[in-house]
């Protein structure tokens, strides 16, 4: 933007103001004087200088807060280039309050996931207790097709049925668990939707992940082994485990853009079901997405509304388990807005709500989170607690 010069403010009208942090920011971040400091602070000053602070902080350059001085360690810095030292980012999403569901909720799994590992809904299921939900924890094979795990889920939601006298349950499910969940209600699938209210998925690859495709030899001259190394860093495995065991194979082959194209257009939505989706977004280091506009567009709903849940100017650091197969996610220099499984696109279903600002594993605060995520603000299991409440302000 072109800036209008005006009279420049004295030094104690120019104190305190937004002006005034910027210039010092950009000082504390050089260790120099910005070569053009924000001097007369009118309105298109201040914008500029809210846009550097963002900048700043986005890439982790900010002086040491106040507050934190008492810290050996941060005091000694000049900046702080990897947040350790940051002041936490607000807390994201409302206080969740309400009632509780008028269905009991199902937890629905994602890959590579028991009850017990790194994986799996942490604490969510207690959480979501303790606000008065009746809300379970499913559990399927970790590796197989969604059509075999969509079996386990439908003897679940059966029992569930028979224990609560409930006419039918809302499905909360997690990566290719939201796939699971679709083939269990859809009419073409195992036909539940008479049982199911509602299924809300978070970080579902709907329109698969790219990585599967590569990782088996759907696409030829991709990098097959890359792919496979990615994979096993990910899931804690080895490359022979994960290039040899014919139920992870099975699974990532079902989880390929090439099959979820016609997983698509033959399983349906059952009538009467509420769909809805949620994905996260995620960057290496917790840099800036370097075309902010097609990350907009991408966490846009159908109204056209931006849906973001983010503190201005934070970016989530992605978990060094995840970067090398999040190069291939977000389909190389493409860039495709991803969280390190599942890019945005292919997360949506339903109505889509928008995005959190965290990767695959802090959707269900892996490894242990303990909420909120300093940088950030965001809180999986306010996350969930609200999305159980929306639930149940919509009748569910």
């Amino acid at each position: 933007m072109t800036i209008v010069r005006r009279t420049p403010l004295s030094e104690p009208e120019l104190a305190g103001s937004i002006c005034a942090d910027a210039n010092d920011a950009v000082e504390a971040c050089l260790g120099v004087p910005p070569e053009q400091p924000l001097t007369a602070c009118g309105d298109d000053e201040q914008e500029v200088a809210q846009d550097v602070l963002d900048q700043l902080r986005a890439s982790g350059c900010e002086a040491v807060p106040e507050g934190k001085e008492d810290s050996l360690f941060c005091s000694a810095l000049v900046w702080d280039p990897f947040g350790w030292c940051r002041a936490p980012a607000p807390v994201l999403g409302p206080v969740p309050s309400g009632a509780p569901t008028k269905f009991p909720i199902i937890l629905a799994h994602g890959f590579n996931t028991s009850t017990t590992n790194f994986w799996r809904f942490n604490d969510v299921d207690v959480a979501l207790q303790e606000d008065g939900h009746v809300a379970i924890l499913g559990s399927v094979p970790p590796f197989d097709t969604p059509q075999v795990r969509a079996e386990f889920l439908a003897d679940q939601v059966d029992a569930l049925l028979a224990e609560t006298g409930a006419a039918k349950v809302n499905l909360v499910c997690f990566s290719m668990g939201g796939i699971d969940c679709r083939f269990l209600v859809s009419p073409a699938g195992l036909d539940f939707g008479e049982k199911v209210a509602s299924v809300t998925t978070i970080s579902s690859p709907h329109r698969g992940t790219f990585v599967a495709d590569v990782a088996t030899k759907v696409l030829p001259g991709t990098d097959h082994s890359a792919a496979i190394d990615a994979l096993a860093t990910m899931l804690g495995r080895t490359f022979s485990e994960v290039a040899d065991d014919s139920h992870i194979v099975a699974a990532l082959q079902s989880m390929s853009e090439a099959t979820m194209v016609d997983f698509n257009r033959e399983i349906v939505d059952a009538p009467g079901v509420f769909y809805q989706s949620w994905a996260g977004v995620s960057s290496v280091g917790g840099l800036s997405h370097p075309d902010k506009q097609a990350e907009a567009r991408a966490c846009t709903d159908a109204d056209g509304t931006v849906q973001m849940l983010r503190n201005p100017g934070t970016n989530d650091r992605m978990d060094a388990l995840l970067v090398g197969a999040a190069a291939i996610v977000a389909h190389g220099t493409e860039l495709r807005p991803n969280d390190g499984v599942s890019t945005v696109e292919s997360s949506k279903w339903g109505r889509f709500r928008g995005c959190y600002p965290g990767d695959h594993l802090d959707a269900v605060g892996q490894i242990d989170d303990v909420p909120p995520i300093a940088n950030t603000g965001f809180d999986y299991l306010r996350f969930f607690r609200n999305l159980a409440f929306d639930l149940a302000a919509r009748g569910f």
